[in-house]
């Protein structure tokens, strides 16, 4: 059985539209970097399994182009 996955949110860098999934993958995971400010974030990038429901393509985003799915 596998575990539910989060949905994300994207942004369609093609169309500027935006669209949530649950069907990506983490791809050049290279784990935690910590900033000079002592800030964490994760050095990988989110890749789409399936097309993008906008354009069509599997984009590849930088982790750090995805909004958080918690803020308001």
């Amino acid at each position: 059985m596998s575990a539910k996955r989060m949905k994300l949110i994207f942004v369609c860098l093609n169309q500027k539209k935006v669209f949530e999934t649950a069907d990506y993958r983490i791809v050049e995971n290279k784990g935690v970097i910590t900033d000079a400010a002592g800030n964490k974030s994760l050095d990988a990038k989110v890749a789409l399994n399936e097309p993008c429901p906008y354009c069509g393509h599997k984009h590849i985003y930088d982790v750090s182009e995805l909004s958080c799915p918690f803020a308001g």
